[in-house]
């Protein structure tokens, strides 16, 4: 008689599929369409961080932990994991797909043996050089070097690897963002097939098919453009005047698609990188240069291709009409944000009779058309985060010598509505025809996310019973605490309890911006998705259907864009922070106002004022008898007056800084 088949093993569940995510600690999560498992380090069976894995339910440890309330403690290596980890426990039972095939570490040498040792702490494991894939590169014990795999973790077997590349030694300046960008896997040069095609290329021109123009001729239209200081690409530019007495606002945009075809080398290397990335000391362009500095560029001075938007504005605001179609511009001059500001606000005489009164006179106006839309797509539900973000001025050995803290400005304001304006109105004519088109996106928050940030609210003097349920509310919040000290945290609070906006073929909403249709189409010369949009319209303007390899590839594009925009901006985070400790290692001792950003049972984050940076005082450095309240967002001693809360705000004094982890240490001053 057959026996029958055993479904598993006894305290084993079914399968699961989902990306792992591992801390510091050594533990991991898994999310999976049946929820998140914990995942103890015992149980990660050689998974690393990002990896795809098959996971199972440990139904028979959950049961132990139930029963023995100390097990939890005691088998959770961090403070807080035991909590998360109330859920389901899981076990790895087999990677199914590695998103690492290089890791960046320092190599030493340990019992007679070479062995890389990952920089990213998520990695767990060692890596020993593979005998026989030597490549004969020198390397000495301390150099930082990136191995390529050839041999993963496993219960049985070490982790093998190559030495692919030396960035330097651990002591050598500047090498921290070498490895901040082959950590996050960023390409740094070309394809000689794509600089071979960027060569060839030559500026555009106005051409005719029969008595046609291929261009509308902009060139006696008064256009500008408005970006940092420090720009070397100019996606965009804008006009303004009146036809027939109505307001015409032009948004003119670089025509990548004029020179880069689909498919094409250059195509292909953009569609992988999918983003420029700004970093401290560099910008790494999406595009060679020869086109994402000049052919493209709308330098002033000088015929440039464009795709032009013409909005037709009434004097409330609203837009009566579009339309939309390639030009040839010119612009008349290049401004800054900080050229424009004085110009507006009436802060220089000296530098308004220097400026050319056409351009004067459009400034004006914008401005006010600015506030208009403001107002009005507040009125729609839009949410202003604003934020504070630090710009550091580097010296000729890419040293940080000044750190200047921008803030959103009338200036700023002026280009940041204009192409609000433009991208909905591209995305509104391409979604009404239900044609093909890679749409941005911005799903309403999770309940439960707001639901956290309810406690924090109310320490803050919040005194609604319920967490904000509509972008109205969230608003209201941020105006209520606009004039407070910790605004600004606050801002940063309720943005992180939002969903990231990502990229799409389709539209749902916009729920920051209370868009009914959104696309990002602005930036082609820096983000990938943008260069589609401009294809993807073009198409249809010229009664085309996009290809099949293209409609078949646009579900991919905006996943893979969505993914690389995130790793853009980590590393581009991680990147100013090494800067800004750098910046503040001579200044170790000095003391500093700050605002207390995070509070765990380890001790509490402080970002100081002049920088941004944000820096750790431990829990032993508090003043003795503080006992950690979870429930109040603070550190609190009940004998005495001592307490620490978020969004307090506190003198605090530099103790160390560390470079190589680009971690600042603060006591109370």
């Amino acid at each position: 008689m057959s026996r029958r088949k055993r479904k598993g093993r006894r305290g084993l569940s079914p399968v699961s599929l989902g990306q792992i995510s591992i801390s510091s600690k050594g533990y991991g999560f898994v999310d999976t369409p049946e929820g998140e498992y914990f995942v103890l380090r015992s149980y990660l069976r050689g998974a690393m961080d990002g990896d795809t894995v098959e996971v199972v339910r440990l139904r028979s440890l959950e049961a132990r932990r139930k029963q023995e309330p100390s097990y939890s403690t005691t088998h959770h290596p961090h403070p807080g994991s035991a909590q998360k980890s109330r859920g389901m426990l899981g076990c790895v039972r087999r990677v199914v797909e590695r998103s690492h095939k290089t890791v960046v570490g320092r190599l030493h040498r340990t019992q007679g043996l070479r062995v890389v040792v990952p920089l990213d702490d998520r990695i767990n494991y060692d890596f020993f050089l593979d005998p026989q894939a030597h490549t004969g590169l020198s390397a000495r014990d301390g150099d930082l070097v990136v191995l390529r795999i050839t041999g993963y973790p496993s219960r049985h077997e070490a982790a093998l690897g190559y030495i692919e590349e030396v960035l330097g030694h651990e002591d050598d300046q500047n090498v921290g963002i070498e490895v901040i960008i082959r950590e996050h896997g960023i390409e740094t040069g070309f394809s000689d097939a794509a600089l071979k095609e960027a060569e060839r290329l030559v500026p555009l021109t106005l051409e005719k098919t029969g008595a046609a123009l291929l261009r509308r001729d902009l060139r006696n239209r008064c256009v500008f453009t408005i970006d940092p200081s420090d720009a070397k690409d100019y996606d965009d530019a804008l006009s303004l005047d009146y036809v027939h007495g109505v307001m015409r606002l032009g948004v003119h945009i670089a025509d990548v698609s004029a020179y880069v075809d689909w498919d094409s080398a250059i195509d292909l290397d953009a569609r992988r990188r999918a983003t420029s990335v700004y970093l401290p000391d560099r910008v790494i362009p999406m595009l060679p240069s020869q086109l994402s500095e000049n052919l493209c560029s709308l330098r002033p001075g000088e015929d440039r291709a464009a795709l032009t938007i013409d909005m037709f504005v009434d004097k409330d605001g609203r837009v009566t009409s579009s339309e939309f179609y390639p030009s040839m511009i010119f612009s008349s001059a290049a401004m800054s944000y900080d050229e424009v500001l004085r110009l507006i606000d009436n802060s220089g005489k000296t530098v308004q009779e220097a400026c050319d009164p056409e351009i004067l006179s459009r400034l004006q106006s914008l401005k006010k058309l600015t506030q208009k839309l403001y107002q009005k797509r507040l009125q729609q539900g839009a949410i202003d985060f604003e934020s504070v973000e630090a710009k550091l001025i580097l010296g000729e050995k890419k040293q940080p010598e000044q750190v200047i803290l921008r803030t959103k400005t009338d200036a700023t304001a002026i280009v940041e509505e204009a192409m609000i304006l433009a991208n909905e109105q591209v995305a509104s004519y391409m979604l009404k025809l239900k044609q093909p088109m890679v749409y941005r996106i911005h799903e309403k928050p999770y309940p439960e996310r707001l639901d956290e940030l309810i406690g924090i609210l109310q320490e803050f003097g919040y005194t609604n019973q319920g967490a904000p349920q509509s972008s109205h509310e969230i608003q209201a919040i941020l105006e209520e605490n606009r004039d407070k000290p910790e605004y600004h945290l606050i801002s940063s609070l309720l943005l992180r309890a939002m969903k990231r906006a990502r990229y799409a073929t389709f539209f749902s909403t916009h729920f920051g911006l209370a868009s009914s249709a959104y696309t990002h189409f602005t930036s082609p010369i820096r983000r990938y998705p943008d260069l589609m949009a401009h294809r993807l319209l073009k198409h249809q303007m010229n009664g085309e259907e996009p290809s099949e390899s293209m409609r078949g590839q646009l579900n991919w594009i905006c996943e893979h864009a969505t993914e690389k925009e995130y790793e853009a901006e980590r590393a581009s985070s991680e990147a100013t922070t090494l800067k800004l400790c750098e910046f503040l290692l001579p200044r170790v001792g000095e003391t500093f106002m700050g605002t207390v950003v995070s509070l765990n049972s380890a001790g509490l984050f402080v970002r100081e004022d002049t920088t941004t940076a944000e820096g750790f005082v431990s829990r032993e450095n508090l003043p003795r008898g503080c006992v950690y309240d979870a429930d109040r967002h603070r550190y609190h001693n009940p004998y005495t007056e001592d307490s620490f809360r978020l969004g307090q705000r506190l003198m605090v004094k530099l103790k160390t800084v560390d470079t190589r982890r680009a971690k600042l240490h603060f006591v109370i001053a």
